[in-house]
């Protein structure tokens, strides 16, 4: 019990240091002036402390001030250099997340099923079984559909009625081991009604790469014209309209004085075919892409945060009430509450990557967690344990528990970005 209430003291003193400091450093300064008057008073230093053994409140403050000095040092250690033990399952992980006071839905790809289940344990289902390995996956902007791409097919899944629909296939490859192929490129429109999505198809003789837009509600595929050049990068516009994409564009170095402009293009949905737009100078490249609506061209950019791609790094360390989660050096996993400390909570555990092919690796290995994020609200951190399945924690308690057991991946949810 005692050093429950300890414990409290110190969280609570270390999310409120600054207050904390504010009240030791004044009264350092008031007992170092009370020092320096007695000092022009001629008074010495024999007497000053033979003055404290006969004077209680005296001698209070000196022993408070020394207390709250001691304290602040104490606090540095715990949050800093307390040794944190390494995470192990039973005893330091909690086999469910029924205390966990929140419900989002998150998903998950496991081979060839993209799976859901809420955070708190609940409501846990197969959304999509696929007939070969899943890609990645794409909510609509409304949140009614999801996208899901494997590595031959695309479908779409209504989320309400669970129905499914076969959008596109590359078809049956087998005949030709050396013919390949791939869809990628999928970007819904913000109406949620298109999307655009790219079909590839190579072997060692040629390749064949094929734009298309595709309309639920009509159920039509439409081929997009693409010049001799691939096209890559598609953005929307807030319009559902239109598509636009960059190119840069070379130029000669011994008649210009910079290598390259961006070229901006359009593809209305009306024609199908790209048209040139405007012309971004080689000084201005850098500038953001959101930064085109000066020149009237407004993007609809928000659902990059709605698709989800083992490739593509989705680790979020920084939580909505700016409190961030990181690992250092040693391999600790540690919190930090606020701008003054931040706490170590375990080590995670790291082990070498047998692999046939060079590589290079951190000493000891790669981390068995990855993929921390904060879940919206800034509450509760998701992350994949490589042996243990997703597990969830809420970092101002160190309390983990264990989501669901399989080694899933690809971790995603979804949000409205209609009106960000």
């Amino acid at each position: 019990m005692f050093e429950e209430r300890f414990n409290e003291v110190v969280q609570y003193l270390s999310n409120h240091f600054e207050l904390f400091s504010s009240v030791a450093g004044a009264a350092s300064v008031l007992f170092l002036l009370v020092i320096i008057s007695l000092k022009f008073r001629e008074v010495s230093l024999k007497e000053l402390f033979s003055l404290a053994f006969h004077n209680i409140m005296f001698y209070s403050v000196a022993v408070g001030l020394a207390s709250m000095l001691s304290m602040a040092g104490y606090l540095f250690w715990v949050n800093y250099r307390h040794p944190a033990p390494v995470v192990q399952f039973p005893g330091d992980i909690l086999p469910h997340t029924h205390w966990v006071r929140d419900s989002l839905k998150v998903y998950f790809i496991d081979g060839n099923t993209l799976g859901s289940v809420r955070i708190n344990g609940q409501d846990k289902k197969d959304i999509f079984q696929a007939e070969d390995p899943i890609k990645e996956y794409h909510f609509s902007p409304d949140g009614k559909f999801i996208l899901v791409s494997t590595s031959k097919k695309l479908h779409s899944v209504e989320r309400g009625s669970g129905r499914i629909t076969l959008i596109d296939s590359l078809g049956e490859m087998e005949s030709s081991q050396e013919l390949k192929g791939a869809i990628s490129g999928i970007h819904w429109a913000p109406d949620s009604r298109k999307f655009c999505y790219e079909m590839a198809r190579w072997s060692r003789y040629a390749s064949q790469d094929k734009l298309y837009v595709y309309d639920l509600v009509e159920g039509k595929k439409m081929a997009i014209q693409s010049p001799t050049r691939r096209i890559s990068s598609l953005y929307w516009d807030k319009d559902s309209q239109n598509l636009y994409y960059l190119r840069h564009e070379a130029k000669d170095t011994s008649v210009h004085a910079y290598p390259f402009d961006v070229r901006v293009f359009r593809i209305s949905l009306a024609a199908l075919q790209p048209e040139f737009v405007t012309e971004i100078p080689y000084e201005q490249s850098t500038i953001p892409i959101e930064n085109l609506d000066i020149r009237g061209i407004d993007l609809f950019l928000g659902g990059d945060r709605l698709s989800f791609n083992p490739s593509i790094p989705r680790e979020s360390l920084v939580s909505q009430k700016g409190q961030s989660l990181g690992i250092d050096e040693e391999g600790h996993l540690y919190f930090v509450p606020n701008r003054w400390f931040r706490k170590r909570l375990f080590k995670i555990v790291r082990e070498p990557v047998i692999s046939q092919m060079p590589r290079h690796q951190y000493k000891g290995g790669d981390l068995v967690i990855e993929q921390i994020r904060w879940i919206p609200g800034g509450r509760y951190a998701i992350m994949q344990h490589r042996y243990l399945g997703v597990l969830i924690l809420e970092p101002a308690t160190c309390k983990v528990g264990l989501l669901v057991e399989v080694k899933g991946h690809t971790l995603g949810w979804y949000e409205d970005v209609r009106k960000k």
